[in-house]
């Protein structure tokens, strides 16, 4: 696996303007991104699209907000790059099912990603881009991952995690997540929502399919909790990848206790 820079990947990448004042579009899923320069201003404007025929409108609508920034110097162009939120992204199995104690599952799961916008100003290694907004490609709706007395706001999603990959389970906006679940405790383990802490996850392309970075799970028990491990590579499916993004917050593992207490909820998490 080879990092490249953005600007070869196709979608991702190095974006240059328009002339000054008009308008250029780019589509990832059912978000529409419209941007220009007008002077030393970068204007933005987005929407989600409810229509699934594909056709990216000319222009952005007469109601559309537009957002400014204005830069220190001229604007040379605007960088994009796929990115996680820092909140969890609850998920559910296709069809749950139950780990029996000692055994081992890969599961599949498709998670939305965020797009982060970066304008440059100027055209060498010097002028460090500055982010300008990180806009979700699918609207998400709020969710609580925990207990009544402890737990975290997170996103919950309607796509399902699977237990086999099947290429209809690739689409610009989603990225596939591989999940090893380890139960090496001596009970069996109902799963039934999964919670990916994405902010830890690396992003990879392989032509046109996004991956996350290889997880396991081993889930140690109720008392003594789960171990997750990042385990810092694409998985095997996705052998040829680059690498795209890092992690907003690099580790390599970490100890999830909670997961026990969540356990009372037919859940767990990572």
């Amino acid at each position: 696996m080879t990092s490249v820079p953005l600007s070869s990947t196709g979608l991702w990448g190095d974006r240059p303007f328009p002339p000054d004042g008009e308008t250029d579009r780019v589509r990832v899923g059912p978000l529409t991104l419209w941007y220009k320069v007008v002077d030393n201003e970068v204007w933005l404007a987005h929407r989600h699209e409810t229509d699934a025929s594909g056709v990216i409108p000319a222009g952005p609508p007469p109601d559309v907000e537009w957002s400014r920034w204005a830069m220190r110097d001229h604007v040379h162009h605007l960088h994009i790059a796929p990115v996680f939120p820092e909140e969890i992204l609850v998920v559910r199995p296709e069809h749950s099912f139950t780990l029996l104690r000692r055994a081992r599952a890969r599961v599949y799961m498709r998670v939305p990603i965020w797009v982060r916008v970066e304008a440059v100003e100027g055209s060498d290694a010097r002028f460090m881009p500055a982010t300008l907004v990180e806009l979700p490609t699918a609207t998400l709706s709020h969710t609580w991952w925990g207990d009544f007395r402890d737990g975290e706001m997170g996103y919950g999603l309607t796509t399902r995690a699977r237990r086999e990959l099947s290429p209809e389970l690739f689409e610009p906006h989603l990225a596939v997540s591989t999940l090893q679940l380890v139960n090496r405790s001596q009970d069996n383990l109902a799963v039934e929502k999964i919670a990916v802490r994405s902010a830890h996850l690396s992003l990879y392309q392989r032509g046109g399919e996004l991956w996350t970075e290889e997880m396991q799970v081993e889930y140690r028990g109720e008392a003594e909790g789960s171990d997750v491990l990042m385990l810092g590579r694409a998985p095997d499916e996705a052998e040829g990848s680059v690498l795209l993004t890092p992690p907003r917050r690099p580790t390599k593992g970490l100890h999830a206790r909670t997961f026990a207490r969540l356990k009372a909820l037919s859940g767990f998490g990572l």
